[in-house]
């Protein structure tokens, strides 16, 4: 995966060729997401894409026709593997495809994404005085040391880095801003370890792990092994509470496990401030987005991910211009796992440029939305808790383009209000015998309350608990009055909704 940032306070035009000799033709070429509206031109043998001027930045994949690759599934059954045809000493070798074997996602064989954006203001937030005194600035190469700095900055001029794979930047505790310089390219994972309220990252720099082995954990030698709190995170912090993390126009590349996570007594009072945010390289399954804390306001985002892209845990959230490569494992935003009280939450215009999932799960569904069953026993359907509510929560504006999983895939793990999907585009979905397509909200009981079932629009007006509206796969709009919504239906299932009958009356689509 190839990709390349650059700022610009103009409309500009990025120059593209190809090392194949292949046709840059604009006819060969598609730019996701499509709606981009770019002008494309051929000029000799390089293609000229006339990006405008946005004070939002651009981030988008520049694509041949003539040079994608198509997922297979080695069946058309459930939890099946991918196959190939390619290298016959691979994994899944196989000498030619047949149609039992369906197409799950195309994708280019060499990708090259585009991340344009605007100057940042004059505001010290986002870059420090460079002739301030509280500046360290390691010399490129190995980085050491950082653990005993005194000063409050660490500053990453132009130049390349690295912590090795058995180490990360463990920060001193008077550091609270990291600051990568365009044209550093920094290989490690942050950990601040500052009580400060103010913590930041910002820059046009890289961060990459991929010096680090999948899931590395901390406690045994960085060694491949999957533990939630060792497994390392590309930023971490040992947060004070009520501590705010700003993170600007950095990217981070090849994350080995979560690629962000904060721990401290008190979870529920940090929040992130994110924008013109970049993650790409997710070669490993278990890579997902950052946190969104309680308060936290994150935009102009591109993620590739493996794992759960926008985690929507607590309230008061709002998640706006994301642009999401996923590839096959965990829905694009999650809230499940465990009961919580989450208010107030929304997750606004969204473009979905691939998705290549092997299969749907009734556990961990795969779908735009979704939320995971039981951490702790997730096949149980007892282990809710009607203690809780989510309510005011809202998905808007989205646009899956290709192969695209279904709306929703819902393991309620607790009481649901005013849940809204509104203005939702689905280009297909993927083929029928992965079930990816097939949307669900079953019902869950809590043991630990008589077996109670979780309550659909209790508090919701007209006791509707779920709205979706305009929503619409390929051209067709999906509602109660077309009869083309039901996951079932003979003949003319397009939404392929499964929404258990237990909640008729306490839903509608229109």
């Amino acid at each position: 995966m190839a990709w390349t940032q650059f700022l610009s306070d103009a409309d500009s035009i990025v120059r593209v060729t190809r090392s194949d000799k292949g046709s840059v033709d604009p006819a060969n070429v598609v730019i996701r997401p499509t709606t981009s509206g770019f002008k494309l031109q051929k000029s000799g043998d390089a293609l000229l894409i006339t990006v405008p001027y946005s004070a939002n930045g651009h981030r988008f994949s520049v694509e041949f026709t003539d040079n994608l690759w198509e997922y297979r599934n080695a069946n058309q059954g459930l939890d099946s593997h991918y196959v190939q045809n390619k290298n016959s000493g691979g994994q899944y070798y196989v000498s030619s495809y047949t149609n039992s074997m369906p197409i799950v996602g195309v994708e280019p064989l060499n990708a090259l994404l585009v991340f344009v954006s605007p100057f940042p203001s004059t505001n010290t937030a986002y870059t420090p005085d460079p002739q301030s005194t509280d500046i360290y600035r390691p010399k490129p190469g190995l980085i050491t040391g950082l653990d005993s700095v005194q000063k409050s900055i660490v500053y990453f001029e132009p130049g390349v880095y690295w912590a090795t794979g058995s180490a990360q930047l463990m920060l001193s505790s008077s550091v609270t801003w990291v600051y990568i310089a365009p044209g550093a390219y920094v290989k490690g994972a942050v950990q601040y370890n500052s009580q400060s309220l103010d913590l930041r990252a910002t820059g046009f720099g890289v961060l990459s792990g991929e010096q680090y082995v999948y899931q590395a954990d901390t406690n045994l030698g960085f060694s491949n092994h999957k533990n939630d709190s060792s497994s390392l995170k590309m930023w971490r912090a040992q947060a004070a509470k009520g501590a705010k993390w700003a993170m600007h126009g950095l990217t981070t590349n090849a994350p080995p496990f979560n690629s962000m996570d904060f721990y401290g007594d008190d979870l529920g009072s940090f929040s992130v401030d994110a924008s013109d945010y970049k993650q790409v390289g997710a070669f490993f399954g278990q890579t997902d987005g950052i946190q969104m804390y309680p308060g936290s306001h994150v935009r102009d985002v591109f993620y590739h991910v493996g794992d759960d892209a926008i985690k929507t845990y607590y309230s008061n959230v709002v998640c706006e211009r994301m642009t999401v490569w996923k590839t096959n494992n965990a829905p694009i935003v999650q809230f499940g796992w465990y009961g919580r009280d989450v208010s107030n939450v929304v997750v606004d215009s969204v473009d979905v440029i691939h998705t290549r999932y092997i299969s749907q799960s009734p556990y961990w569904p795969r779908n735009l939305v979704a939320s995971a069953a039981s951490y702790l026993d997730d096949h149980s359907l007892s282990t809710a808790d009607i203690t809780k509510h989510l309510s005011d929560y809202t998905i808007s504006n989205w646009r899956c383009e290709g192969f695209c999983p279904g709306l929703l895939g819902i393991n309620p793990m607790q009481n649901i209000d005013t849940m809204t999907f509104s203005n939702i585009y689905i280009e297909k979905f993927a083929p029928a015998s992965t079930q990816l397509g097939n949307s669900s909200f079953r019902v869950f009981t809590d043991a630990h309350n008589g077996n109670k079932p979780i309550a659909l629009g209790d508090n919701s007006p007209n006791n509707l608990g779920l709205i979706i509206q305009n929503f619409t796969v390929g051209r067709e709009k999906i509602s109660f009055d077309a009869n083309n919504w039901q996951a079932q239906l003979p003949g003319h299932s397009v939404g392929l909704l499964n929404i258990d009958g237990a909640y008729q009356g306490r839903w509608t689509v229109r």
